[in-house]
């Protein structure tokens, strides 16, 4: 009876080392899968093109319809810059993008259209024809253009109103103005 528990606990031993090594390539398979196998890329859909067809003619002795050939629309080629080059202009010239109060801070925000470098922004803040605020930043070059870095101005202390924003810039001996209204 011992010698049928040791083959017993022979064979258990055996099964369960066998069910382990099973499991062991099941879940190495498993990771393998998911972790180091790159999923197929999903096709990229082509949309297809649809020529412009002309509305179709009845042919009045038949009652036909007739089809006549398609035209096709041809798209217009866009031209990128059109007129002269702004770096050959005299003088300096740009927008203001931004100019609004937030939270007591008065935030202009500058794009210059030429390419400059180590130029300068100033800003005058203007009301009833008397400067009441002035401020200088540099100017960021980019490779086409530029802007100003950036006025952020506490409006606390500064009189309410009507407030006109004029704005210098000053870069390889040209210069330019832009300017603006805001309400403080």
């Amino acid at each position: 009876m011992a010698k049928r528990r040791r083959r017993n606990r022979k064979w258990l031993k055996r099964g369960l080392i066998f069910a382990l090594v099973i499991a062991a390539g099941v879940i190495s398979y498993l990771v393998y899968d998911a972790y180091f196998k790159e999923p197929a890329p999903a096709p990229i859909p082509e949309a297809p093109e649809t020529p412009v067809v002309e509305d179709a003619k009845v042919d009045e002795g038949y009652g036909e319809v007739v089809e006549e050939e398609a035209v096709v629309e041809e798209k217009e080629e866009v031209v990128q810059y059109e007129g002269e080059n702004p770096n050959d202009n005299a003088g300096l010239t740009g927008v203001m993008t931004f100019a609004s109060v937030m939270n007591g801070v008065l935030r202009v925000r500058v794009n210059i259209d030429q390419y400059i470098s180590g130029g300068t922004c100033t800003l005058d803040l203007i009301q009833n024809g008397k400067s009441i605020y002035n401020m200088v930043v540099p100017t960021i070059d980019s490779a086409a253009t530029a802007t100003c870095e950036g006025f952020d101005v506490a409006t606390e202390g500064l009189p309410k109103g009507a407030t006109k924003i004029v704005i210098k810039i000053t870069a390889g001996g040209k210069s330019g103005e832009i300017s603006g209204e805001v309400n403080l």
